[in-house]
């Protein structure tokens, strides 16, 4: 019964009012932002990637 709801969830959300909304209260960039979100992805992302390489050099390892 979702599609009878449709209408009511496109009179919640105008979708062209909410783009321009982001639009209007988005902040801009300052000067170290850049540098931390670099820092916070090499954060995330580094120990998965070694985990993932540790994983594929043990199995070279055991069958090689």
């Amino acid at each position: 019964m979702i599609i009878f709801q449709k209408h009511k969830i496109d009179k919640l959300v105008n979708e062209k009012e909410a783009v321009n909304n982001f639009a209007k209260v988005r902040p801009e960039m300052e000067k170290g932002d850049f540098k931390a979100m670099v820092i916070a992805a090499v954060i995330v992302f580094l120990p998965v990637i070694l985990l993932i390489a540790g994983i594929m050099f043990l199995f070279a390892w055991l069958l090689g």
